[in-house]
């Protein structure tokens, strides 16, 4: 994301307000448009079919449908989101980009083979039709595609472009909609399907497009980008875990006594998926804030720090800059928390007022409560993860990540068949992996001057990985 940070920058060191909003406004479309794209028209397509009075079972149906592609698709590429966000950046530092857009193709291949896999498995038995199958699909692997263009797509300078994208895409679907229910009363879940897989096609086209125009070159190398999961495995393993911890605890639901079958093949839990589901809203605020601090006002004095390592500096000059860098970083993270609390209270507030006029249930209100209070810790722990990767401390990263998905899970277990309230899984485990990230921190800041001058290596030598020397033989 450096590549938006530096856009951002240039926003933000503007002295007149519009610069200030414009930069807010770009941080808020790159870090949360993909995902609020989603969350914007399943939510809005779902109270619409409610208030056409359609039936129940096909509401159900369209909601767990958008709910699985939504889920899978960012579980299946999450690890891969990270080893290609380290990949693009090697290449870009070392000014082979001709690679980049090769590792996309090459991506985009290995995450549709995969999805097409689970697809198949999944409906293999299912009594659904084909059509419906298909469709649901083709939304399936858009998605795949869009949350790995969106990695791509932080390197593009034009955001208007991205916001066009998006808005393209919401226009379509909410049009298609439209004419499906108004025209022809097609008020069905494949109809609602239809209409999303044409927007979010709209929107993966269209950003394919700006990407591949951008880099434009392509070497062919589609793969090379496999050998960083075997140079970087806990890249991989952070970005799984993190997203496990994010979702796995709606898998113990599913399998509990809260569980509800749709059309044989989906297996929900209604009473605690959909209070999650707006708690889950309130995390986004913070994606927007590690961008708009983090990548700008941190960045500056990191960059500072190493910079004068690298040049040589006195030691007294490095000692500054250190320090100047734990100062903004101090800074940023307690003003992270602040906006993150009123967030918090705000979302409480909001949620306790509207929820409950479409349907919730106060056990409901309840669960929605307690995730909105874990998203707190939540959002701070993504910020410090975050920054764990900015610091390359991949170890510790993925010790937070591992913390998160465990404790969260084990957490629902314990209150599915215990007095502990549902909703207590989220904060609990959000607190102890936040708690357990703080020390971890901590600590390994105390000791960046060991890591920075002692840890490295004299003489780098990169042994060739299975992966790389099976690829060599290949062309």
């Amino acid at each position: 994301m450096a590549g938006i940070g530096f856009q951002l920058k240039e926003l933000y060191d503007q002295s007149n307000f519009l610069g200030q909003i414009r930069a807010m406004s770009f941080s808020a479309i790159v870090a949360t448009g993909p995902m609020f794209l989603t969350i914007l028209l399943i939510t809005v397509v779902r109270e619409w079919l409610l208030v056409l009075g359609t039936p129940q079972g096909e509401v159900l149906l369209f909601m767990s449908t958008t709910q699985y592609a939504f889920i899978f698709s960012q579980l299946l590429t999450g690890g891969f989101l990270f080893i290609i966000s380290r990949y693009v950046a090697d290449q870009t530092f070392l000014e082979q980009e001709t690679k980049v857009l090769s590792s996309l193709y090459g991506l985009l291949a290995v995450t549709f083979a995969i999805g097409f896999v689970v697809t198949l498995l999944f409906y293999w038995n299912s009594p659904l039709p084909f059509a419906f199958k298909f469709v649901s699909y083709l939304f399936f692997v858009e998605l795949i595609g869009i949350w790995i263009l969106s990695m791509y797509v932080s390197a593009l300078k034009d955001y208007k472009r991205i916001i066009i994208s998006y808005a393209a895409g919401i226009v379509a679907s909410f049009v298609l909609s439209w004419i499906f229910i108004q025209l022809f009363s097609w008020n069905t879940a494949f109809a609602m399907l239809v209409s999303l897989a044409v927007g979010f096609g709209i929107v993966y086209l269209m950003l394919f497009r700006y990407v591949k125009h951008y880099f434009m070159v392509d070497d062919k190398n589609y793969f090379d980008f496999l050998r960083y999961l075997e140079k970087y495995p806990l890249l991989f393993g952070i970005g799984f875990f993190y997203y496990l911890g994010l979702y796995g605890h709606s898998f113990i639901l599913w399998m509990s006594d809260y569980q509800l079958v749709i059309a044989d093949t989906f297996a929900i839990a209604p009473f605690y998926d959909v209070p999650i589901f707006y708690a889950y809203l309130s995390i986004l605020p913070a994606l927007v804030l590690f961008m708009v601090t983090i990548e700008t006002k941190f960045y500056v004095t990191y960059k500072k720090y190493y910079s004068r390592i690298l040049n040589g500096s006195s030691l007294s000059e490095i000692e500054n800059a250190k320090r100047e860098m734990f100062r903004v970083l101090r800074l940023e993270l307690l003003f992270l928390a602040q906006i993150q609390l009123l967030v918090v209270l705000v979302a409480i507030f909001l949620g306790l007022t509207l929820l409950p006029s479409i349907g919730l249930t106060q056990g409901q209100l309840d669960i929605f409560v307690y995730a909105v209070i874990g998203s707190w810790f939540i959002g701070l722990l993504i910020n410090l993860f975050m920054l764990m990767l900015y610091f390359d401390e991949r170890q510790s990263a993925f010790i937070a990540m591992l913390t998160f998905s465990g404790v969260t899970i084990a957490m629902t277990v314990i209150s599915i068949y215990t007095w502990v309230p549902l909703g207590t899984n989220l904060f609990i485990g959000g607190a102890v992996a936040l708690l357990a990230a703080l020390v971890i921190m901590t600590k390994n800041l105390n000791n960046i001057d060991y890591a920075t001058f002692c840890t490295q290596p004299i003489i780098q030598k990169d042994q060739p990985t299975f992966i790389e020397r099976y690829l060599v033989k290949q062309r």
